[in-house]
């Protein structure tokens, strides 16, 4: 049996379900999520995907000491048989494996039926938010501010200089001027680091995180932020221009989708 260790917010939980996903249908085998982290979270956070776990056919167990952080780390250094850490092989490779498989998985080449995933998630959202999202938005900014990291330069992120660019960017598909509608995990925060963008700047006034995410979904052009929530609203949506940094050091970086323009 294979098993997919899940961790952090709700973009890397989508990361990990997509994963799993691919390991089912590459191998036919049955794949469960160790959801057991989630009982000490240092941020407190819940699996909050059960339901589109089963709808993607997987199954859900707790195996407590396989997902405790110190053992993880241990196991990750150690050649222990049948765990395997991230980016040990190709998901090719993985599929045929039986075992503990331990990341993150922030990335779209871990995805092997990425429209079969994709069309999954867009209805799961929306029902979710239902009918709190507005109409859809000309241009939509996520910026997360990492507030919550203890550690400096885990923090880092795009500047507003970036921003700015990736406003010109979006402006050469819909025309110039459009305002941007913000979504942020703290939207004061946001609009203190990055000043005066040249634009009006719309607050958005979603209260939970289902209707953020449907509003980058529904969105004419995107700018993200080195997120995975930003990657799984852009990897979702049907904008005509996406805008994503490139990498540029940051602690948090999920691989850009092909959509995805890097700048």
């Amino acid at each position: 049996m294979k098993t997919v260790k899940i961790q952090g917010g709700i973009g890397n939980q989508l990361f990990g379900l997509a994963f799993a996903h691919s390991l089912a249908a590459l191998s036919g085998d049955l794949v469960a999520l160790d959801i057991a982290g989630y009982g000490a979270d240092p941020y407190g956070r819940r699996f909050l995907l059960a339901d589109l776990a089963r709808r993607l056919g997987l199954e859900i167990t707790r195996r407590p000491l396989l997902a405790n952080r110190l053992v993880g780390a241990v196991m990750r250094r150690l050649p222990i048989p049948g765990h395997h850490a991230e980016g040990g092989a190709s998901l090719a490779a993985l599929a045929r494996r039986q075992g503990y498989f331990d990341g993150y998985w922030q990335d779209a080449v871990w995805i092997a039926r990425p429209d079969e995933v994709r069309d999954a998630v867009r209805r799961f959202i929306a029902e979710k938010a239902g009918a709190r999202v507005a109409p859809p938005a000309e241009i939509v900014l996520h910026f997360r501010t990492y507030k919550e990291e203890t550690r400096p330069d885990r923090r880092a992120g795009p500047d507003a200089a970036w921003v700015r660019r990736a406003l010109e960017f979006v402006d050469g598909g819909l025309g110039p001027g459009a305002p941007a509608t913000l979504v942020s995990d703290d939207p004061a925060l946001a609009l203190a680091r990055l000043g005066d963008l040249g634009r009006p700047v719309l607050m958005h006034k979603g209260t939970d995180p289902w209707t953020d995410l449907a509003t980058l979904m529904e969105a004419k052009a995107l700018i993200l932020t080195n997120s995975s929530f930003s990657w799984w609203g852009g990897f979702c949506s049907e904008a005509r221009a996406i805008a994503y940094p490139a990498r540029r050091g940051f602690h948090h970086y999920p691989g850009p989708h092909p959509r995805f323009t890097v700048l």
